[in-house]
């Protein structure tokens, strides 16, 4: 039976997508779940797959074409399947012209596409150079058989800003001092490089303006002892190999599921004047990259264990690396951990329509007085919650904030 291959959202606020590359011509054969083209929203790449064996019998949107959201691209059918195109995609923008394709069966491989005949170049490549207004086919590559990667367009970046420019016009003569303090420099006295803005930073300048402008934000801070914690994590981890090791932001991950499944007044999004409390738990994980920040989500996170919340974060922070994401369902919290980066203490800033996002800061050691006047090292973290105040008030957020902190403080509660 015929299925359709839809454009998909990638993140909230997302409208539109483009189509990147076809992996497959029409009438090549595919397998369920492999990766049949590869499209382009505003803040990353994604690998679409197919969603049954059979054969890619029409292909609705060409490469380059910007469609709207949960448009059909593509149609694949079981080989041999006469598939009834104007019927099957009535109602969708494409103008097929009453077409309909006869019964398929897979191509010989000889008379597949020659892979050759197109420029080949990796997901974060393509997105890089289309960012910076680059035709990639000028770009050499470096990688296996020539493939083009994200280093190679860099390397064009740079070569080209170091080719001799022209010559700029004189300065003008410096004005009397009187002059210079009549008046501020304009932009036009002001010289520079001047960068334009990547898609991913204009939806982030969009999206976080949009955040500070709507929403009242509100700040909760607690310190949390992660002693215990650590100690655990680094138990858990003497017995596991390298993919099965537990890192301290899977630990956050689990304790704030755990919160958000007791306090499921904190899961809501602000829909126009609505509450929307929300049944899953999808919690976004910040990850920075050097063009941005993507949040990568990790889907029903109450329904993992600590090792699976390991196993899944470590994939979507792989692919969000690469340029691409794994699923498709909005985030209903985020957390972003700036632990590693050596800072102390921070507020971030609510990705909307979510109404709250946990701010993370490093580890230190402090000494501490027990409750019998002896002191004691301790190693201590600072967390920031931001909540929306329209929908969270401040004795929720504290209550919410210290959940997740007695999480941390006794780990034990993490491996249930």
């Amino acid at each position: 039976m015929a299925e359709k291959i839809i454009m998909p959202q990638g993140g909230q606020d997302i409208t539109e997508g483009r189509v990147v590359r076809w992996l497959k011509s029409e009438g090549d054969a595919v397998s369920k779940g492999e990766v049949i083209c590869e499209v382009e929203t505003e803040k990353a790449v994604f690998e679409v797959e197919s969603p049954q064996d059979g054969i890619l019998v029409k292909i609705v949107v060409p490469v380059g074409k910007v469609v709207k959201i949960f448009s059909t691209i593509g149609v694949v059918a079981a080989a041999g399947e006469k598939v009834d195109l104007a019927g099957f995609l009535a109602g969708e923008e494409a103008d097929l012209g009453g077409e309909a394709v006869a019964p398929l069966e897979a191509k010989p491989a000889g008379q597949e596409r020659n892979e050759s005949e197109r420029v080949k170049a990796s997901g974060r490549a393509r997105k890089l150079a289309d960012g910076k207004g680059i035709d990639i086919s000028l770009v050499k590559g470096t990688g296996p058989k020539g493939r083009i990667t994200e280093k190679d367009v860099l390397a064009y970046i740079e070569s080209t800003l170091s080719r001799p420019q022209p010559a700029a016009a004189p300065l003008p003569a410096a004005p009397p001092a009187a002059a210079e303090s009549a008046h501020a420099p304009s932009a036009a006295d002001v010289r520079g490089k001047t960068v334009p803005l990547s898609k991913m930073r204009k939806v982030i300048a969009r999206r976080l303006q949009q955040s500070k402008q709507t929403i009242p934000h509100f700040y909760v801070t607690v310190s949390v002892d992660m002693t215990e914690v650590i100690r655990l994590r680094e138990e858990i981890n003497s017995k596991t190999d390298q993919d099965g090791k537990i890192t301290m932001n899977d630990m956050l991950i689990k304790a704030a599921a755990i919160a958000l499944g007791e306090f499921p007044q904190v899961n809501c999004k602000i829909d126009e004047e609505n509450i929307v409390y929300l049944d899953d738990i999808n919690i976004g994980v910040a990850v920075g990259l050097d063009d941005g920040l993507v949040v990568p989500v990790l889907p029903a996170v109450d329904h993992l264990s600590l090792k699976g919340i390991a196993k899944k974060t470590k994939e979507i922070i792989a692919l969000a690396k690469a340029g691409k994401q794994a699923n498709l369902v909005p985030g209903s919290f985020t957390i972003s951990n700036m632990g590693m980066l050596n800072v102390d203490n921070f507020v971030a800033i609510i990705n909307p329509p979510e109404t709250a996002i946990l701010a993370v800061g490093s580890t230190t050691k402090e000494v501490q007085v027990s409750e019998d006047n002896s002191l004691r090292i301790r190693e201590v973290m600072k967390m920031t919650l931001s909540a929306d105040h329209r929908a969270v008030d401040g004795v929720l957020a504290s209550r919410f904030l210290n959940r997740v902190k007695s999480g941390l403080e006794h780990p034990q509660t993490l491996l249930g």
